[in-house]
């Protein structure tokens, strides 16, 4: 299972936290927010142009650790530049708490960047 390193004294936000979560599973990752919808979420960039969006299921990504709502990953194949063809490749409730529920997030995700990555390896 993917591992979440969180402290109890750990001050960082769910942000934060996945962040780092994701790079050390080789991804890169950054904060962002849709303008338009002004949802905060965490963006993971894929080799050749794709995104993927990631925020809780209310569009914010700092939400109480322990009222995690639960996480929301899209697959965007043209980034910010077009929806056409995003894909939801992630949804929870929650449910297990953030720890669990962020491990299970991380595993779609890398699994879905390796096989979306426009790079050849």
């Amino acid at each position: 299972m993917t591992d979440v390193r969180i402290g109890p004294a750990d001050p960082d936000t769910a942000a934060a936290r996945l962040i780092r979560t994701l790079e050390e599973h080789g991804l890169t990752a950054r904060t962002g927010t849709d303008y338009p919808t002004t949802t905060d979420m965490v963006i993971v960039d894929i080799e050749g142009g794709p995104e993927i969006w990631i925020a809780d299921d209310t569009g914010r990504t700092d939400s109480p650790l322990d009222a995690h709502p639960g996480w929301v990953a899209v697959y965007r194949p043209h980034a910010d530049l077009s929806d056409e063809g995003e894909a939801e490749i992630y949804r929870s409730e929650g449910a297990g708490g953030f720890s669990r529920d962020t491990a299970a997030l991380v595993a779609a995700v890398v699994q879905c960047a390796a096989a979306r990555s426009l790079v050849s390896a």
